[in-house]
């Protein structure tokens, strides 16, 4: 799917939520379609990824790991068969962050926010976060991780921003990050970490 399908999928879902009074739902999205959709790639994904629900608690906004509603899930796969994209367009599995990772600070903030009718709040991953999960990713998967970031064209600061995260979420992680910092073309930066 390519951002243009996906914005037309995610209005057709906000439609559903609005029209059968369900939610409403803030949800951050993150993943190479919030990169496709911010103009930042062009490459289709095969789905959109929540990584997680915007809640108010003690009247801050807070990341939670998403519990979607069965109303929710049933509204998502409507959609999914309208457009011929299957069940499965709109997927949760990128919520795993919340168990092995903190999360970038003030992510939310630095959000793009994106309204689809009354009931349904999309908040795309900013770049500087996405680089610092596309860099995770990349040392626990490699691509398309990798080809995300060669595409995104990264600076030297926003690579040291991203190791300096992964280094936080996993001490261990230099051999790997060293892999990917030479694979997304930044070589110096490699060896000062070697």
């Amino acid at each position: 799917m390519y951002s243009d399908t996906a914005n037309k999928m995610l209005a057709a879902l906000g439609e559903i939520l609005e029209r059968e009074g369900v939610g409403p739902v803030d949800v951050v999205i993150c993943g190479a379609m919030a990169l496709a959709m911010q103009g930042i790639i062009d490459r289709p994904t095969r789905d959109i990824d929540g990584l997680g629900l915007v809640i108010t608690k003690r009247g801050r906004l807070v990341l939670s790991k998403p519990l979607m509603s069965n109303e929710f899930n049933q509204a998502v796969e409507r959609v999914g068969i309208h457009f011929g994209a299957g069940k499965f367009w709109f997927s949760t599995a990128a919520t795993i962050l919340h168990d092995d990772t903190r999360l970038p600070r003030d992510l939310i903030k630095r959000a793009e926010m994106r309204q689809y009718g009354s009931h349904l709040t999309v908040r795309l991953c900013s770049r500087p976060d996405m680089v610092c999960l596309k860099m995770w990713a990349a040392i626990k998967r490699g691509e398309p991780d990798i080809g995300d970031l060669v595409q995104m064209r990264i600076s030297e600061k926003e690579a040291e921003n991203a190791v300096r995260w992964c280094l936080e979420q996993d001490g261990e992680a230099r051999p790997d990050l060293i892999v990917v910092l030479k694979e997304v073309g930044h070589g110096r930066l490699a060896e000062r970490l070697s």
